[in-house]
């Protein structure tokens, strides 16, 4: 599959992005740590490859017949970092991995929960697009294409998001944010780090969150695939109303510091979730998504 899927710039829906109304820092020349291409004004290739290594993706790869690996770094601007993973040559083609992440303030735009307040700005690495893929092997029945995707998945995201971790760890951050586009980003995010940290990616919204719980609840009985498909088709029911949902992508959080950790454990944040998730139902109109699924428009997206 060759068609480019699209990419969208992300747009925080409860937390504002101030990045760009930011004045650029300023610097003497021999200073800058922006003057030249380094991942997030610190990491050159070198020092990437050891940490790929390091957070075992380099072995993924290898076990996959990759061998021959470059890691390429792009400063977009003094925010935005990308860094790409190919094997043999620098070419769409060979991408393996690619990573964009924006640093930034973040300021709520609405406070949920009593006693936190947050307009003081958070410190949050945004990850503004992740991709690994296996451009050597083909979808199947095991392995269906999820939307979004041109080809199947290496199977390495724990590993990369450990290595985000350490990225916004070491640069001071409170948490890492992820606006997950399709319904079956939002469900992966929220496993990742449980098994590791005993924490997980949670919508900042208490109200997002539980809805989301509910519809994990309510819709695990069809494959993934199908599932994030129909989502985005605007398939999605309101069982109780009858009315169609739309997906709307919400800031996605993995906590860093001790005060977020605290906010997602609040009694507060678990009890509006908890009784959000009670009352929601949710289903998918299948016959609507056949009619989609039959008109080819899934290879739009």
């Amino acid at each position: 599959m060759t068609k480019e899927r699209r990419r969208n710039k992300k747009n925080p829906r409860y937390l504002e992005d101030i990045t760009l109304s930011l004045p650029s820092p300023v610097f003497d020349d021999n200073e800058n740590p922006f003057s030249s291409n380094l991942f997030l004004g610190r990491y050159d290739e070198e020092h990437l490859m050891a940490l790929f290594r390091s957070v075992g993706i380099v072995a993924i790869l290898k076990e996959k017949g990759y061998h021959n690996l470059i890691v390429s770094v792009l400063k977009q601007d003094n925010y935005t970092s990308r860094l790409f993973v190919n094997f043999d040559s620098v070419q769409k083609e060979t991408r393996l991995i690619e990573l964009i992440v924006r640093e930034g303030v973040f300021k709520p735009k609405k406070q949920f929960l009593q006693g936190y307040d947050f307009s003081g700005g958070l410190p949050m690495l945004l990850i503004e697009w992740l991709s690994l893929q296996d451009p050597r092997s083909t979808f199947s029945v095991e392995k269906p294409r999820l939307p979004g995707q041109e080809y199947p998945g290496l199977g390495g995201l724990k590993n990369l998001q450990a290595l985000l971790f350490r990225f916004a760890r070491s640069a001071s951050k409170d948490a890492i944010v992820d606006i997950p586009e399709y319904y079956h980003a939002a469900v992966i995010y929220s496993r990742l780090y449980q098994d590791i940290y005993s924490r997980r990616y949670s919508f900042f919204s208490p109200v997002d969150a539980g809805n989301f719980q509910a519809m994990m609840r309510d819709l695990n009985d069809k494959p993934l695939a199908d599932v994030s498909f129909a989502v985005a088709f605007d398939c999605l029911v309101d069982t109780k109303t009858g009315k169609k949902v739309q997906w709307k992508p919400s800031d996605q959080i993995y906590p860093i510091s001790k005060t977020l950790k605290q906010y997602f454990v609040n009694e507060q944040y678990t009890d509006i979730v908890a009784k959000t998730a009670e009352k929601a139902s949710y289903s998918i109109d299948w016959k609507k998504f056949e009619q989609v699924r039959t008109q080819g428009m899934i290879d739009e997206i």
